[in-house]
């Protein structure tokens, strides 16, 4: 035995690979957090609009001294607001409306056809 001479102690060897682990762990979390919190306030940010509610703006910039450009915008984009209340509304102020189109010279709007259409846009959501 005189031989193994160079045969040391046990050392102790210190092994931190569960605290790598929880930090791993934590960081991952962190990522993902950040990564799904970002992707929600993207979404937000991105939100379209409906056609009803760029019909709606739409109608709510109406000029109405120009007689043709209101009779053409109102029949297209309160079309697609109808619905079984205010159809019969809107097919009787399309009827009055009828003598502003298709025709390249007409005359100024009339105060009551004005008013019927302010109306029933003010009604519209």
């Amino acid at each position: 035995m005189e031989q193994l001479r160079d045969i040391k102690d046990i050392v102790e060897v210190s092994d931190s690979s569960f605290e790598m682990l929880l930090g791993l762990l934590f960081l991952l979390l962190v990522v993902f957090f950040v990564i799904f919190y970002l992707y929600k306030n993207r979404r937000k940010r991105k939100k379209r609009l409906t056609p009803k509610e760029v019909a709606l703006d739409s109608l709510k910039s109406i000029d109405y001294t120009n007689p043709k450009e209101v009779a053409y915008r109102f029949t297209t984009d309160g079309y697609l607001w109808l619905d079984e209340q205010n159809q019969s509304e809107y097919q009787e102020i399309e009827k009055e409306l009828l003598p502003y189109k298709y025709k390249r010279e007409v005359p100024p709007l009339d105060g009551a056809v004005e008013s019927r259409i302010k109306k029933f846009i003010e009604e519209l959501k």
